[in-house]
């Protein structure tokens, strides 16, 4: 495996992207970047990251970008924060993402490491997150189904490459402070991680793969 590699974030603007996008750098890798607009990004060029403009759901824009990746982190969102209202919302929006990326890669050895949603982790009782009213409002299924249909859109391709979803636990936050990480079954969680420690789960395993399928990322003082 190459020391250097190329890799591709998409959504390298948002809270978790630029967190992964940095961490990505300060490991010697090259990246290339897919937002909307990179003038509100500033610090992606300024950081020696290739920036592409685009639509993350538009097979042109993303092929792009992931040409000549050898790993490809999706973490993209439709919206910075959840909308007062899912009217209109595509549900189809992550697994067009997930068919753009397969469209745009050249090699069946390109990792896809993408960024989950607690909803869609398993309650001991074989229940998904999404379905309990006490631990996920119901207001927010739709975008918990959106996420379940891309796990589809992996497993059901034909020439599927290797892939992983990093799952952060529900207390996924801004003001966590955690030390590191582990990985684990993707069973329901809300312990405390940071962006930090969500981003080197992402970076590590897009680099370094360990696992396939998906996985929940827990702070290390939890594991």
């Amino acid at each position: 495996m190459r020391t250097q590699q190329r890799i591709t974030v998409l959504g390298a603007g948002g809270r978790a992207g630029s967190a992964i996008t940095r961490r990505v750098l300060g490991e010697g890798h090259r990246v290339t970047a897919l937002v909307r607009s990179g003038a509100r990004h500033p610090w992606l060029e300024g950081s020696g990251v290739t920036v592409v403009e685009g639509d993350a759901t538009d097979p042109a824009d993303v092929a792009r970008a992931v040409t000549d990746a050898d790993a490809v982190i999706n973490a993209v969102t439709p919206f910075s924060a959840p909308p007062a209202s899912f009217d209109g919302f595509d549900e189809s929006f992550y697994e067009r993402v997930i068919g753009a990326i397969l469209a745009g890669i050249r090699s069946s050895g390109v990792r896809i490491v993408t960024v989950g949603l607690s909803a869609d982790l398993r309650l001991p009782d074989g229940r998904v997150v999404a379905d309990d009213p006490e631990l996920f409002p119901p207001a927010l299924r739709p975008f918990a189904r959106a996420h379940a249909r891309e796990r589809l859109a992996l497993e059901a391709a034909s020439s599927t490459p290797d892939w992983l979803i990093v799952v952060p636990p529900a207390g996924l936050s801004a003001e966590a402070r955690s030390d590191g990480y582990v990985l684990a079954e993707p069973v329901f969680s809300d312990a405390a991680l940071s962006y930090d420690s969500l981003a080197a789960a992402v970076a590590d395993e897009a680099v370094r793969p360990t696992r396939r399928g998906s996985a929940l990322v827990l702070p290390r003082t939890q594991g």
